[in-house]
Parts: C-alpha cells; sequence; structure tokens
C-alpha cells in the first residue's frame, strides 16, 4: 500500500461550508436535502426507516416524507439491508426488536431465521480524514442486537436490519413486519420485500484480496490455542464468504512445507565471499528485536553410540567482540527433547576467520540424536540482540572405537561444499491441502495469493533479493532449486482444480527504479511455472512493467479505463485498490466520507473493465509503531489507522485516515483490559455491508450482460436486449470520473431496479 504522501489527489477543501450541514453526509452533492421515510411522528418516539445505503448521524432530521412501509428488494441468494430509526423525545427503556417472517400470496415463506437485527454503532472521529470529514460520532461498527436496550432523548438510534433471500425462493411480492416496543410503547413498521425471478451465482464475478493476517484476531479475542485460532479465522472467512470477498492470505494458518535433500542446512545464506576454505560458507544475520534467528542442521544428528564427542568449527562476526552462541538439543529414541541436557557455549567473535571447539565429554544416557543451531549473536530470552556472524568448516566428531576406527564428522555438509547434483526439493502439501479444502472447496473463494518461498520482496520503499534454501537469487543452486518448487506447486494446484484462482503478490508498487528486479522475478516465475498467474500492484502503471504480471492492480485515482480497455483484449486482468489514498473527491473507503463510496466503487469497476477490487487490510485495529507492545489501540474508541512502517519512527503520530484497512471489528471492546476468550467472528461495519451491496450490484450487470449476449439471434426478445444494453452504459449523472459522482444512492438504486427488471424480461421461464 502507499505512503500518505504518494497516493493522495489534491483535498477539496470543503469543511467550512460542511461543517452547517446537519444531514447525512450521503447528501453532501445535492445540499442540505432530507433522507428517508416517516413511519410514525411522536412522542414518545418518531420512527423512520431508509435504505441501507446511508450513514444516519445522529442528529439528522426526521423526514417529512410519509412511507409508513419499508420497501425492498433483492434475487434469490442475495442479502438486502434496511434502516429503521428511533429517534425518541423521551428516553426509551426495555426497547425490543422481533422481526417476522415474511410470506407472499402463494404461501411461499422466508423465516425469521433469514432476518438479523443490528445496532448501528457510533465511533467517535477527533482528527477528520481529510477537509470533507468532520469531527464528530459517526455511524459504522454494527453489533449484533442482543435483547432489550436504552436509547437516548433527542437522537437517532439505528438498526440495521438484512433479509438474506434464500436461493429457493419463489419470485414475488413478501410481506411482513417488523415489531418495536418499550415500557409503554408499541410500533409495528409494514416491510414488503419483492423478490426477482433471478439468483446470484454462489461464486463472485469481482475478484478480491482483503488482508486478514491473523496476529490481531489471535490478540484480541485472547486466543491461547492454536485450535482457537483456527476456529475463530473460520469464522472470518464465513464472515467474507458471505460477502462476497476473498481474504489476501488463506494459507497463512496451512503453510507448504519445504524440504531439501542433500543441502543438509535451513536457515542462513550459503556465500562465495570471504570464505575460510572451500566454496561456500554459511551467513546468519539476526536483523529482528522479535525473535532469535539461527541456523540449523536441518536433520537429528545420529549418535549410534554415547562416546565423548567434539565440535569445532570456523566463524567470524561482522563487529569485533560480537557475541554469538552455539546450541546443541538431545532427544530421546521417540524424539523427545531432553530437559535439563542442553550444551550451549557464546563465544566473542572477531572480524578475522577463528577456529572454537566444544567438548561433549558426557552425553545423557538416552540420547539418540542432537540438533545444532548456530545463533549470529547473544541469544536472549527476547531474541532483541542483531548482528550478523559467518561459520565454515563445521567438524562434528566422536572419539574412535577400535584398532580399524577411524575418526570422521557425523555432520555431512558441515564444510558447505553440497555438489548441485545432489540436492533435491520436496513439497510437503497435508497441511496447505487441509486448507485449501476448507477455503477453496467448501467457502468457494475465488481469489488467494499464493504463498511462495524464495521469491524475493519489497516494494518502492525498500526490497530484498529471493533465497532459497539458502541459496541467493541467480546462483546457479537457486535456479536449479526453484525451479523444482515451483514446478511442484503448480502441477499440485492444477492437479486439485484450484489452478487459475491463484495470484503471486510478491513486490509491492514497484517505482522505474525496481522494474529491472520485478521484470528478472516475474520472468523467473515464468520460466519455471508458466501457468500460474503473476500478480502486481501499480502505481506508476506504464508498458515499462505491465508485459510480465497476468494481473495488474492500480490505486483507484490512476486507474486508466483507456489501457484497460486497450490492454484486457489482450488477455490481461485488471484490477483496483483503496487504502489511505485517494482521498476526497475521489471515491475512498474512510469512515467520515459518503456511504455511497463503497458502492460506487463496483460501479466504476463494471464500467472500467475491472475485474477486481484490493483493500490491504480488513483488520487493521493496531497500530505497532505507535502503541507500546504491552498496549492494543481499541478500534471501537479510536478509529483513526495510524502509518506503520515505510520508516515512520516508534511513537510518532501520523495517520492514514478514519478506518483505512479496518473493516471488521472485534468482539472485545475493551482490549486493554477484557481478557475474555471470544471464540466467535467478527463485528461487521457499515461500510462492510454497503461494499457487499456493490459486489451484488457488480453481479446484476453480469447477469443482465449475459442474458443480452444469450438474446442475440431471439427474434422475440431480441429488441428487449437492445434496449437493456443501454442500461449498462451508466449515465454520466451517476458518474463521470472516479471523483466526479452523484452521492445519492437513490439514484444507484433506480437503475439497479431497471437492471434486474430488465433481466427478468430476458431471462427463460
Amino acid at each position: 500500500m502507499l505512503q500518505p504522501d504518494r497516493a493522495l489527489a489534491k483535498v477539496v477543501l470543503i469543511a467550512a461550508a460542511f461543517s452547517v450541514i446537519v444531514f447525512s453526509p450521503d447528501r453532501v452533492s445535492a445540499g442540505p436535502q432530507e433522507y428517508g421515510y416517516l413511519v410514525r411522528g411522536g412522542p414518545p418516539c418518531a420512527v423512520w426507516w431508509a435504505e441501507g445505503a446511508y450513514k444516519v448521524m445522529r442528529d439528522d432530521p426526521v423526514p417529512t416524507a410519509a412511507g409508513a412501509t419499508v420497501k425492498i428488494a433483492a434475487a434469490r441468494n442475495e442479502y438486502e439491508p434496511f434502516l429503521i430509526v428511533l429517534k425518541p423525545a423521551t428516553r426509551l427503556d426495555g426497547v425490543r426488536v422481533t422481526a417476522s417472517s415474511l410470506t407472499n400470496e402463494k404461501g411461499g415463506t422466508i423465516g425469521p431465521d433469514a432476518i438479523t437485527v443490528r445496532h448501528v454503532g457510533y465511533v467517535e472521529v477527533t482528527s477528520p480524514t481529510d477537509g470533507l470529514g468532520r469531527a464528530g460520532f459517526w455511524p459504522d461498527p454494527l453489533p449484533p442486537y442482543d435483547g432489550p436496550f436504552a436509547a437516548a432523548a433527542g437522537e437517532n438510534y439505528p438498526l440495521w436490519i438484512t433479509v438474506r433471500v434464500p436461493k429457493d425462493a419463489g419470485p414475488g411480492i413478501y410481506k411482513g413486519e417488523v415489531g418495536l416496543t418499550a415500557e409503554g410503547w408499541t410500533c409495528r413498521v409494514p416491510v414488503e420485500l419483492r423478490v426477482w425471478g433471478f439468483t446470484l451465482p454462489e461464486r463472485s464475478s469481482v475478484r478480491s484480496s482483503f488482508g486478514l493476517p491473523t496476529a490481531d484476531i489471535k490478540a484480541y479475542h485472547n486466543l491461547e490455542t492454536r485450535e482457537e485460532l483456527e476456529k475463530v479465522v473460520d469464522l472470518y472467512y464465513q464472515d467474507m464468504r458471505e460477502h462476497r470477498v476473498a481474504p489476501t492470505s488463506p494459507f497463512e494458518l496451512y503453510p507448504m512445507t519445504v524440504g531439501t535433500s542433500g543441502v543438509f542446512w535451513k536457515g542462513g545464506e550459503f556465500v562465495t565471499d570471504g570464505v575460510h576454505a572451500g566454496r561456500r560458507a554459511l551467513k546468519v544475520t539476526d536483523d529482528t528485536v522479535e525473535k532469535n534467528i539461527a541456523a540449523e542442521y536441518d536433520a537429528p544428528v545420529p549418535l549410534d553410540d554415547h562416546s565423548p564427542v567434539k565440535l569445532t568449527f570456523w566463524a567470524r562476526t561482522a563487529e569485533a567482540g560480537q557475541k554469538y552462541t552455539v546450541l546443541a538439543e538431545f532427544f530421546t529414541p521417540e524424539k523427545t527433547w531432553i530437559a535439563g541436557a542442553n550444551l550451549l557455549q557464546v563465544f566473542e567473535g572477531t572480524t578475522d576467520w577463528k577456529q572454537e571447539s566444544i567438548e561433549f565429554p558426557r552425553l545423557p544416557g538416552d540420547a539418540s540424536s542432537l540438533r545444532l543451531s548456530l545463533f549470529p549473536v547473544f541469544r536472549d530470552n527476547a531474541g532483541t540482540t542483531k548482528g550478523t556472524a559467518w561459520f565454515d568448516d563445521i567438524v562434528l566428531q566422536a572419539a574412535p572405537k577400535g584398532p580399524e576406527a577411524r575418526t570422521e564428522s557425523l555432520l555431512p555438509g558441515g564444510d558447505f561444499e553440497m555438489p548441485l547434483e545432489g540436492m533435491k526439493v520436496a513439497v510437503d502439501f497435508s497441511e496447505f491441502d487441509r486448507g485449501a479444502r476448507r477455503v477453496l472447496d467448501e467457502l468457494g473463494f475465488n481469489a488467494f495469493d499464493l504463498p511462495l518461498e524464495g521469491l524475493g520482496t519489497g516494494s518502492f520503499y525498500s526490497r530484498q533479493e529471493g533465497t532459497f534454501c539458502g541459496f541467493r537469487q541467480g546462483t546457479p543452486e537457486y535456479d536449479t532449486l526453484i525451479s523444482q518448487y515451483l514446478k511442484q506447486v503448480e502441477d499440485h494446484l492444477a492437479r486439485n482444480g484450484w489452478l487459475g484462482r491463484e495470484y503471486i503478490y510478491w513486490f509491492d508498487e514497484p517505482d522505474p527504479k525496481d522494474y529491472p528486479f520485478v521484470r528478472e522475478g516475474m520472468l523467473n516465475i515464468r520460466k519455471n511455472a508458466p501457468r500460474l498467474t503473476r500478480f502486481i500492484t501499480e502505481h506508476r502503471p506504464g508498458p515499462e512493467i505491465m508485459d510480465v504480471s497476468e494481473i495488474g492492480c492500480t490505486i483507484f485515482d490512476r486507474v486508466d479505463p483507456k489501457a484497460v480497455a486497450e490492454l484486457a483484449p489482450k488477455g490481461r486482468e485488471f484490477w483496483s485498490y483503496l487504502c489511505t489514498g485517494p482521498k476526497s473527491p475521489w471515491v475512498t473507503l474512510f469512515i467520515d466520507h459518503p456511504a455511497v463510496n463503497m458502492r460506487m466503487w463496483l460501479w466504476m469497476t463494471y464500467k472500467w473493465g475491472l475485474k477486481g477490487i484490493l483493500v490491504w487490510r480488513a483488520d487493521y485495529w493496531n497500530s505497532p509503531t505507535l502503541f507500546p507492545p504491552d498496549m492494543l489501540q481499541n478500534p471501537w474508541q479510536d478509529p483513526m489507522s495510524y502509518t506503520v512502517g515505510y520508516g515512520v519512527p516508534f511513537g510518532q503520530v501520523s495517520h492514514w485516515g478514519n478506518g483505512d484497512g479496518r473493516f471488521l471489528y472485534p468482539p472485545n471492546r475493551d482490549p486493554g483490559k477484557d481478557k475474555t476468550k471470544y471464540l466467535c467472528g467478527p463485528v461487521d461495519s457499515l461500510r462492510w455491508e454497503i461494499l457487499r451491496e456493490g459486489i451484488e450490484d457488480y453481479e446484476y450487470f453480469v447477469l443482465l450482460e449475459k442474458a443480452i449476449a444469450a438474446a442475440n439471434g431471439k427474434t422475440k426478445i431480441k429488441a428487449a436486449a437492445a434496449e437493456a444494453s443501454k442500461l449498462l452504459d451508466f449515465p454520466a449523472t451517476l458518474f463521470a470520473t472516479g471523483k466526479d459522482y452523484t452521492k445519492d444512492p437513490l439514484a444507484l438504486l433506480d437503475l439497479r431496479a431497471r437492471v434486474a427488471t430488465a433481466i427478468e424480461k430476458l431471462i427463460p421461464r
């Protein structure tokens, strides 16, 4: 994702004008106009409703337009929301909400279990994202209704109600009601749902990538075990499926395991410069303060007899006097670690090669193997030490037995002179397959970031060359081993029917200076696994880099519809993304911007021939750059997303925008104090719901497009198809560019209804 100063459009400064508007932000472009429909005036409580397309502010006025019946429409297999808003003249206590079944005149029923009721929660914006936003309480989280509640006097109290239309629901008008009761007060709101005579597909037509790393989920849900984390993350994945979006990295908990034979070591890098002897040495770097980094001998070293053992090796360090650590751990024949038997020694390094040794005079009585680890620095409990060390010519010797016994090293490859022809890669897919059967086969996600090792990484800010099995990108060993690896992955995806849904997202937003590096990496993927899909985020789209990836994802304000129209027919797929940028007047994702934005993003996506959408995170609740390690940001109280990374020093307050990377909320509303274990899914946001509405709109357009194509040559509906095709040429009154668009959601809903009617006319009965 982009740094704020690299992605922002010019901000339209309308703060002065906006500060006097007390109406919904969705009506900004049209001036101070009311929205919604009055069900009943007060006192003691006014009740009104609105389409599920608005952000109801606490001080928005009760509408004057009469409309006692909620009227909504949806296809089969679609979710359709609406708002019922209470505005009490005096405080209401014990407010209860009930939803009846919806039935049609033919006896068809949509039961109460298909209707969910949620509160519209508010977060306090103290620092507006930009000139369009304003300080105050903004609606965003949608916590579930779980029983009687109190509604304060003089303020709007919105309820977000969603109907899930079953796949087998018959078309027609369904009627029911929502009941509202409190102490001494009752109101019944009629609901009328029109079910269209077509069905939305199970798998979304638009692809997506929404980051959902699991560390914050574990922290905010107070989870302890792997099983608990898997259970809760699966609930998040189910929520994403219901919203027709895909998590970026669903295999974070289900990795492939890469094994090698003939290499002998894992961790560190084999280098050819500055070796002690021979062709190679092992360089080990600890560059993080979060854990201890080490190189390990890849397999347990067998100890067939319990003779005295001696380890000798050569080492040097980046800094004179730098301490480094060598550790031997012992295991029983059952591969159980033997407590209290570690042999660990800390050495003081020099910048020149120096030989050291460790004596093992007595081995634990039941030890059958040992594991050897090399730490480049002093190994402390927190892993806070950093540094680099080199190792070479490691020999582990047992004392010879018998007159003909010879002294031989127990460590093949201890001199790092392993022949290339003896190196082989074997990928264990067992955990990956367990995850894939769930997220790809059962949940049906249509896109996933394929987790691959060794490809390098980076962005415009910094980059790092790939290292695979200890060998640097560009070496013969790297080329040979990465080729074996990529071919195995490609073949495995193909055999299981998963090939084509993957994308390889290994470099983020390259600058021109990065193009040669990116081109080399992309061509290497293509050479070794030509069927895998290459992906890149582009904030400088151009021919210099477009030809080496199948999917290009451009920050929204730099999408070029003409370039998409030219290149898409040649087989290239285009996505767009939103993050900390752009800001107003563009379509954005922020809490303190109009609700129509998330829906409009998908309308523009369809119009411009884009096939996917991306947001870097959906659960960015905490900024470790700003908050101390023992403290978590509370997203229920602080809606700002603070900058992390990109050279921002720890403790600096730097804003990305309210709600950037945060579409979901943790159920824990006080993460600093509440240590309850939450084995449940997320709390959705209003923006998350409206995003789904946009994705469902996209499905309408695709269905109409297919119906028009199917009508070609059919005389009876040819004229209707020609007329329907005009609906997909959206008028400029809806939008002309990504920053010139209507803020009135009714304009979208009106065209959506006409699209639905056209689909019904064209599809076979």
